[in-house]
């Protein structure tokens, strides 16, 4: 088969990937692609991807609900799988190159071949935030609650620094927490966060995904 040259791969960073892999959609695409032996032309991708999504078999799927998905497929999901390097196109159809990415930001991921594997919800949040990654390392060690203050001293120590008081940097550091890292974390049950006490406990949840994805807690 012959490679088209008008759309060549180009590298990604793992804010990118991390987004990808984050997006269940990205995900079912990646394990459609994994089962293809030859390219895929890009209307049987959308009637596989749209039959993955309702359930409905691929052979009675209406042209409406293959339009809806077609306009996602074409305008965004295979762009950014490309800008990666994870498709390569070709006159007959798309082709997921290999190996399939494992890891990405230190992090070991299940199969993409599996994208509704447990945990991924939980993983997505962690993907492309080391700050969120050192957070819920952190936590997997503490068995009892904690406060913001503590943790963000915490990070500081594993930071390495040795200041003893407070910049502005440290003060942003805290409102992130508090705003964006921690309700985010407690939306998909890696803990819980009692945003008026400011206090953190981290739930089974946690040490199981902390364990699953290889993050050190040691």
């Amino acid at each position: 088969m012959s490679r088209q040259p008008e759309t060549p791969t180009r590298g990604g960073d793992d804010c990118v990937k991390s987004s990808i892999l984050g997006d269940l959609r990205q995900r079912r695409i990646l394990s459609i692609l994994a089962d293809q032996s030859t390219p895929t032309p890009v209307r049987e991708l959308g009637v596989r991807l749209a039959a993955r999504e309702t359930g409905i078999a691929p052979s009675e799927i209406p042209e409406s609900e293959y339009q809806s998905v077609r306009t996602d497929l074409e305008h965004r999901c295979l762009l950014k799988l490309e800008s990666v390097g994870w498709l390569e196109r070709y006159p007959e159809g798309i082709v997921a190159t290999e190996p399939f990415p494992t890891e990405t930001a230190k992090l070991s991921l299940p199969d993409v071949r599996d994208p509704e594997a447990i945990h991924w919800d939980q993983i997505s949040v962690l993907l492309g935030c080391p700050r969120r990654q050192e957070v819920v390392s952190l936590l997997a060690d503490q068995q009892h609650r904690i406060t913001v203050n503590e943790l963000a001293g915490e990070l500081r120590n594993r930071n390495h620094s040795s200041r003893t008081t407070y910049s502005q940097a440290d003060k942003g550091s805290l409102v992130t927490l508090h705003h964006v890292d921690l309700p985010k974390l407690a939306a998909v049950e890696l803990l819980s966060y009692d945003a008026e006490e400011k206090t953190i406990t981290r739930t089974p949840r946690l040490v199981s995904v902390v364990n699953l994805v290889g993050l050190d807690n040691g």
